[in-house]
């Protein structure tokens, strides 16, 4: 599957420690998604995708991942975003992707565009320290 991420996912050590493996650097090709900004969500450190005609949020697609992968990203994302269909600008080509997109009655933009290296500067171990946290209490049922 093939999937574009414009947040905390970009984060090496974040897709690792959800995906329980590292990808290789030349598995995130870099795109962006037409027609939305990228934004923090309110009350969060991480950022959520919006309509907007005017920007382009930039971010990675990485391609083949298995449906392990994907159960595991959904896992990680939770019930505030859905799956969609949309079209990414790669190698300056439009490709349709799967992208995690938000439910606008769950998660609201903050007014704050969002950018990856502030978080990982400002954010990023604490995130880290939670997530780690979060992936060892997981049930003993559940698949690797």
């Amino acid at each position: 599957m093939r999937f574009f991420f414009y947040g905390t996912l970009l984060d090496r050590d974040v897709m690792a420690l959800v995906l329980g493996r590292r990808l290789p650097p030349q598995a995130f090709v870099p795109a962006s998604l037409p027609g939305h900004a990228r934004r923090r969500a309110k009350g969060a450190s991480y950022p959520i995708v919006i309509p907007d005609p005017r920007r382009e949020a930039e971010g990675a697609v990485v391609e083949g991942l298995s449906r392990r992968d994907v159960d595991r990203l959904i896992a990680y994302e939770g019930p505030g975003y859905r799956i969609a269909p949309l079209r990414v600008r790669a190698k300056g080509t439009l490709i349709e992707v799967a992208v995690f997109e938000p439910l606008q009655a769950r998660l609201q933009p903050a007014d704050e565009t969002w950018q990856l290296a502030l978080w990982q500067r400002h954010h990023k171990r604490t995130f880290v320290t939670r997530l780690r946290r979060a992936f060892s209490v997981r049930p003993a049922y559940s698949r690797p």
